[in-house]
């Protein structure tokens, strides 16, 4: 498209102006449709990075931070191009409807729009190179985080089933079934080596009613999502990043780019125990936990409390060992 001299449409417009706009109008929307597919293989990576994350070794943190701050600038950069090419979609069905009207009466007012759209052409297509060329990065960067990750152990995830429920029934904490209620307590256990995390009642029901069948029991959905092992938290840097992630994205219903900020900016709060954001049940609870934090002032958190479950310790002397 070539629409930068005012003076020179005249003859385009009465000849070519139809065909050419229909043509750049199915080629704008081929780009639309490829931006989509590329979004959602951009989740998908994230996805698996989410997953993987508990696999990396601390000594990868870095390379870690580095590549979800190379996935949130792809899809800053995915975003400004589908938002600027529903534009340039909409500016020539704007400008097609002016032809129909009346060529001569909206011939100036066309001629101004083929002059401003081909500008902002021209910026789609620097968005679509930078992009593609962090694209290229991107891969290298996640193979060599998988790598790294294929030769250590897996995490073992715990299957729930009737039986092991059972098993587990004596260690709960709350029994959901026996007195609906809100759970306001956050118990970090380190002797089951388990977290138990803070729900609303009606959190509960909503995940049930959408599990299709996954669950049987209200009480189960505790179980299995907010009763969780500590390992999950063991790389604290990269755990506080997930969370923060996880909260914004399936708690907040917030979009990836939000969820990436939170993430990257928490991600090394060092002073910031990530079982907490993961016990936090919406974002305003986290932000009066983080201000409380700032203020040194924890234990006047509001929001629910955390309670410690800690080993007990040996304590020797010369003649006795007390147990504590």
């Amino acid at each position: 498209m070539f629409f930068y001299h005012f003076d020179t449409l005249d003859c385009f417009i009465k000849t070519d102006l139809i065909y050419r706009l229909t043509s750049e109008k199915e080629n704008i929307k081929e780009i639309i449709n490829l931006y989509d597919n590329k979004k959602e293989y951009l989740l998908s990576i994230t996805n698996r990075m989410l997953e993987m994350a508990d696999l990396i070794d601390k000594n990868k943190v870095d390379s870690f931070y580095d590549t979800v701050s190379l996935l949130k600038q792809l899809f800053e950069k995915v975003n400004t191009i589908q938002e600027l090419a529903s534009k340039l979609d909409k500016d020539l069905t704007l400008t097609i409807s002016l032809y129909d009207k009346s060529i001569e009466n909206n011939q100036n007012e066309i001629k101004a729009n083929l002059v401003e759209y081909n500008k902002q052409r021209d910026e789609l297509s620097r968005y679509i190179i930078e992009f593609e060329t962090l694209d290229t990065s991107i891969l290298t960067t996640v193979m060599e985080l998988c790598f790294s990750c294929s030769s250590n152990k897996k995490i073992k995830k715990t299957i729930l089933t009737k039986d092991n429920l059972l098993l587990e029934k004596d260690k709960l904490k709350v029994n959901i079934e026996l007195e609906p209620h809100d759970n306001n307590i956050l118990i970090i256990s380190e002797k089951e080596q388990k977290a138990y995390l803070p729900f609303f009642y009606t959190e509960i029901q909503e995940k049930f009613r959408n599990s299709k069948n996954a669950y049987s029991t209200l009480q189960e959905v505790v179980d299995d999502l907010y009763i969780v092992d500590l390992a999950r938290f063991k790389n604290s840097a990269i755990s506080r990043f997930k969370e923060s992630f996880r909260l914004v994205r399936e708690k907040e219903n917030g979009s990836i780019t939000k969820a990436f900020d939170l993430g990257l900016e928490l991600m090394f709060k060092t002073e910031l125990n990530p079982i907490i954001i993961a016990g936090c049940r919406n974002l305003e609870e986290l932000d009066i936990y983080l201000d409380c934090l700032e203020e040194n002032e924890v234990s006047a958190f509001p929001c629910f409390t955390i309670k410690f479950e800690v080993m007990p310790q040996l304590i020797k002397t010369k003649k006795n060992t007390f147990l504590f």
